[in-house]
């Protein structure tokens, strides 16, 4: 069976947060741009550097972030992905972070990849073998379309 939500758990650290011991704004987009990457090597073995051989990758074209609850320092952290929507150019990618026992949301994310050739800086197809991947994965958001609706959709299932 394939996992379509994968998740990991991480650990806030000292040199991410602000003076009030929480996780700078800034560093949630890195919390979770790592854990998407961790996401892909430890569960699909997608490795980003691997496409880069290849001559392609992505580039963040638009990211939509609410900040619900803190995350304090040296606390425990689950960040979770998923894929909302892919075209022959583009992903986007759902992710949230809970406390450890992942019962409040601290955070949740939408980012927009695009595909790009890493020489030209133009988009570029995704192969047949990922749009496969893609399709496999991908999450069915039951027409809760915008960004505001699927906080609420995820704030409501804790």
């Amino acid at each position: 069976m394939i996992i379509k939500e994968p998740e990991a758990l991480y650990t806030v650290r000292f040199s991410d947060c602000d003076p009030f011991g929480h996780l700078n704004n800034a560093s949630y987009i890195n919390y979770f741009m790592n854990a998407r990457e961790d996401h892909l090597a430890a569960t699909y073995n997608m490795h980003l550097k691997d496409y880069a051989v290849k001559g392609v990758g992505w580039v963040v074209a638009q990211h939509q972030i609410s900040y619900l609850k803190p995350a304090l320092v040296a606390e425990k952290v689950h960040i979770f992905s998923r894929v909302l929507e892919f075209s022959n150019n583009h992903i986007l990618v759902e992710m949230w972070m809970t406390d450890e026992a992942k019962k409040k949301v601290k955070a949740f994310l939408w980012s927009k990849f695009v595909h790009i050739d890493l020489k030209t800086g133009k988009k570029a197809e995704h192969d047949e073998a990922l749009l496969n991947l893609l399709g496999s994965i991908r999450v069915e958001h039951n027409g809760i379309d915008t960004f505001d609706q699927r906080v609420g959709a995820v704030l409501q299932s804790f």
